[in-house]
């Protein structure tokens, strides 16, 4: 580490007065008042440097250039896309037959939420929605009643996957950014279609509800004839 001294300026400050004083008292006027006056300057001097010596100071160590702080990892990295959270699969219902089913019609929903999300038409969005809604209550209802299950096979393993397929024809046909010959007519054909499709998944879900229609009506006969047979239905009461 370097050193560096500092001198005292003191035994300066006393010379300098021993040459003014003299001065002031006339004592320069003659070449000897002159020398005598340099000795006692150099007496001076060196009397003074023995009791006001020299300081030494260690030189402060040379600061390193300061980097500039480096920016924030948060501001410099860009905010990483945070993975989609997969949804749970639907809880087993002890039945393997109808655990399966469940889980192709959660998938089938997923998926045409997914296509109509692609499709910016107002009309034809609200359609496909409608179709969304058909086909979880379709599925809801054979979660409620696995034993009709054998009602939608042929809704399951054709209607609902040919429909997904058509929509997702739609969407390439939709994607190529212009509505001419072929691609016009494809498109088409499509929304057309959907509109039967609505009234085809309506009539699906209503016929399940059939063989509950036939119990209600059952259920209502027996009463009224028990009603009837005891007197509980008469006008005048």
């Amino acid at each position: 580490m370097d050193k560096q001294k500092k001198q005292s300026v003191i035994p300066i400050y006393a010379v300098g007065l021993v040459w003014l004083s003299r001065a002031i008292s006339d004592n320069l006027s003659s070449f000897g008042q002159i020398i005598k006056t340099v000795i006692l300057s150099v007496v001076t001097y060196g009397v003074l440097r023995i009791f006001f010596p020299d300081k030494i100071k260690q030189a402060d160590p040379e600061k390193p250039a300061q980097q500039p702080d480096a920016p924030k990892q948060a501001q410099t990295q860009k905010t990483q896309p945070q993975p989609e959270e997969k949804k749970q699969d639907e809880p087993s219902t002890g039945n393997a037959e109808l655990d399966a089913v469940l889980k192709q019609g959660a998938a089938s929903v997923e998926k045409i939420q997914s296509l109509n999300d692609e499709i910016p038409d107002f009309k034809l969005s609200a359609q496909i929605k409608q179709i969304e809604i058909l086909t979880e209550k379709i599925f809801a209802y054979v979660r409620e009643h696995p034993q009709d299950i054998g009602e939608i096979r042929q809704f399951l393993n054709y209607y609902l996957p040919t429909t997904i397929k058509l929509l997702e024809q739609y969407v390439v046909l939709q994607n190529q950014g212009m509505r001419m010959g072929n691609i016009d007519e494809g498109m088409r054909k499509i929304e057309s279609m959907l509109d039967k499709v609505i009234v085809a998944f309506q009539r699906q879900l209503d016929g399940l509800f059939e063989s509950s229609v036939v119990d209600i009506t059952a259920d209502i006969q027996v009463m009224e004839q028990m009603m009837a047979s005891e007197g509980l239905t008469g006008k005048d009461f």
